[in-house]
């Protein structure tokens, strides 16, 4: 007389005892007319967060706060592609997709300078870098009346509203906005100085890539 064997798994024949909490799960789960997927136990999300950015902004940021010496505005003081210690994440470039262009009149918060107001031009690029035209509205002696032309690296950091902070060739916090508004920049502080009142540049229809640093070298932003 043959007989088919079959294979149980380990366990088949010494089940669980019977107790209150495993019929309790057992009822909720409907094991009695339906198969049973337990999740694997092993799951893990990653939570923390990148440490690495997140001190540098915070450096920057607490020397900001304690005032910050104001750089030397001529961009073409150093020579050879430069690397500053900055780069746009992936939160900055989806908070700007796209090269726009920001455009006010700000205060002179540079002492030496000793002027009144200036219109400020910025462009903000995608792959994290930025460029400025500074026209000093009481024609300086020391300008000639021309205008001034600065470029750095800038990253945003996730709060409410958005902060965009810019820095300079030398990795040193420039000025520091907040994103108020998709259109909108309103100045949080100029060289680690912050304004009185409140000051804002807004988005242009039209792009200005501030063609007049095209000569300069270039930057590798946080490479």
């Amino acid at each position: 007389m043959a007989g088919c064997a079959q294979q149980r798994t380990e366990g088949y024949y010494n089940p669980p005892a019977e107790s209150t909490v495993t019929d309790a799960q057992a009822q909720a789960q409907g094991a009695g007319y339906r198969t049973v997927l337990h999740a694997p136990s092993q799951l893990q999300i990653a939570l923390k967060p990148n440490t690495s950015r997140t001190q540098n902004v915070q450096q920057l940021t607490g020397d900001n706060e304690q005032g910050v010496t104001a750089p030397d505005n001529n961009s073409g003081g150093n020579s050879g592609g430069v690397s500053l210690p900055a780069v746009a994440g992936s939160y900055a470039q989806e908070l700007i997709p796209q090269a726009q262009t920001f455009q006010g009149t700000l205060p002179c918060l540079t002492a030496e300078l000793q002027c009144e107001a200036q219109r400020v031009t910025l462009t903000l690029a995608p792959n994290g870098q930025w460029r400025a035209r500074i026209a000093y509205l009481d024609n300086l002696p020391k300008t000639d009346g021309k205008p001034t032309f600065e470029q750095g690296c800038w990253d945003a950091l996730q709060e409410r509203p958005p902060r965009i902070l810019l820095l300079d060739r030398q990795g040193n916090l420039r000025a520091d906005f907040s994103m108020s508004a998709n259109n909108t920049l309103q100045v949080r502080s100029v060289n680690g100085r912050t304004p009185n009142l409140n000051y804002t540049l807004t988005r242009q229809p039209d792009l200005d890539p501030v063609s007049e640093l095209d000569n300069q070298p270039a930057l590798r932003c946080g490479q």
